[in-house]
């Protein structure tokens, strides 16, 4: 059976839902076309925000290869932009840092969350500090294909922070060092005793003290002056530093009496030190009046601490001992258990 020939009427409808079909298909197009057109023109200004920002900016995909850094970045190295498309981490930085940024770009890639991070920058000149956000940038399937990282340099924070650094430790350093002997003075003593004492407490490790005092320093003040008399503290200070080991410290105790902190020394031990003290300073030439040579001498005390002693027992324990030796004719040590 034949098909009926279309009526009139139905040719009409079918021509009107063609003309829609087709008005349809070029709105569409139309609307894509705009679309692409405002993509095209976001990207642009996306892109000149990132080029003129003045923060680094830079693009690097999955093995570390830069696919965009911006002119901040550039010219940190005093390079171009396009000096550094397709070079990796390990083509710029040394590989321990290199290995760095490969790891936090790593993660950005692995977990598709964004990594923030301290970053230090060695160049040949000086060394920049940054704080950096790297950010995953995804294709339309939601794929991780470029990590997106923003710096912001803290160079400038870090220089303050480490001038407050110094300041406040050269601060420590004046409220703790005696200005005359430079060794530390009586104040840090006593802090200094009580935290090593503290420890022969908790770990049975020995602990000597000793007490230096300078023999007839009032009659050498009374005969050349005040002057060459701290000209003398000043040198017995240089020689106790001379024999201190790395664990040691030394202090002016007060007027010409100095101590020494022996820690994990016995008394036995301590004796050889201010034995060599003793010795060496002895040997110090001083010249108070033209062509006239004297040598000073010391007497000092030592004794190993006892577990549980009292601070101020020990102390005055060790200044019995120093005592000792001025009655027994100065210039020797003398120690006791």
């Amino acid at each position: 059976m034949q098909d009926q020939p279309k009526t009139k009427q139905e040719l009409l409808e079918e021509n009107a839902l063609l003309k829609q079909r087709i008005s349809e298909l070029e709105q569409a197009e139309s609307e894509r076309t705009q679309l692409k057109e405002a993509y095209k023109d976001s990207e642009l200004k996306y892109r000149s925000l990132i080029e003129h920002s003045s923060d680094v900016m830079f693009c690097v995909n999955e093995n570390g290869e830069y696919k965009f850094v911006n002119q901040i970045f550039a010219s940190t190295f005093g390079k171009t932009p396009d000096y550094f498309l397709g070079k990796t981490f390990w083509d710029i930085y040394p590989k321990e840092h290199a290995d760095h940024r490969q790891v936090t770009s790593s993660k950005v890639f692995e977990t598709g969350e964004s990594q923030s991070v301290e970053v230090v920058v060695p160049l040949s000149d000086r060394t920049l500090y940054f704080i950096a956000k790297a950010n995953p940038v995804r294709d339309e399937t939601g794929k991780v294909i470029l990590n997106l990282t923003h710096a912001i340099d803290i160079t400038e924070r870090k220089q303050m922070e480490e001038a407050l650094r110094e300041s406040e430790k050269k601060y420590r350093e004046l409220s703790i060092i005696d200005d005359l002997t430079q060794l530390y003075n009586s104040r840090y003593f006593h802090q200094q005793l009580r935290m090593e004492i503290d420890r022969v407490n908790r770990y049975g490790q020995p602990l000597t003290l000793l007490l230096l005092d300078l023999d007839d320093f009032k009659r050498f003040n009374d005969a050349y002056g005040h002057v060459d008399g701290d000209q003398v503290l000043f040198r017995l200070g240089q020689v106790v530093k001379r024999w201190l080991r790395q664990t040691d410290s030394a202090y002016r105790y007060g007027g010409e009496e100095f101590t020494i902190l022996l820690p994990m020394t016995t008394s036995a031990d301590g004796t050889f030190i201010a034995e060599r003290i003793r010795m060496e300073f002895k040997k110090e030439i001083f010249i108070p009046e033209s062509g006239k040579k004297v040598h000073m001498t010391l007497s000092i005390g030592l004794a190993q601490y006892k577990p549980q002693e009292d601070v101020k027992a020990f102390v005055h324990r060790v200044d019995q001992f120093m005592y000792q030796g001025k009655m027994n004719g100065k210039d020797r040590v003398c120690c006791g258990s």
